[in-house]
């Protein structure tokens, strides 16, 4: 039987946070892009919890790649939107 606890709700919310930042990536508008970047860190909190939760902590050593890779993304997006504010 499914119970309400920390875990699960963790599992919930990470799966939430996942499929709003895939929706939200995939647009045409950067500025869309960008809250797609935004909810996707903020997303990675839970999965935080369940890779520590599950002794899983060794998957944080890939933490400082996925964190340059998103500070690539989000500085290639704001590049991206400055072009076509000012096009527009």
């Amino acid at each position: 039987m499914f119970e309400i606890n920390l875990f699960n709700s963790a599992q919930i919310f990470d799966q939430i946070f996942a499929f709003v930042c895939v929706y939200l990536l995939t647009s045409l508008s950067a500025k869309v892009r960008f809250y797609g970047f935004v909810v996707g860190t903020i997303g990675f909190v839970p999965g935080i919890y369940l890779l520590i939760e599950t002794e899983l902590w060794w998957l944080l050593a890939a933490m400082p790649l996925w964190v340059f890779i998103n500070y690539k993304g989000i500085v290639n997006n704001w590049r991206e939107f400055k072009g076509d504010e000012t096009t527009a």
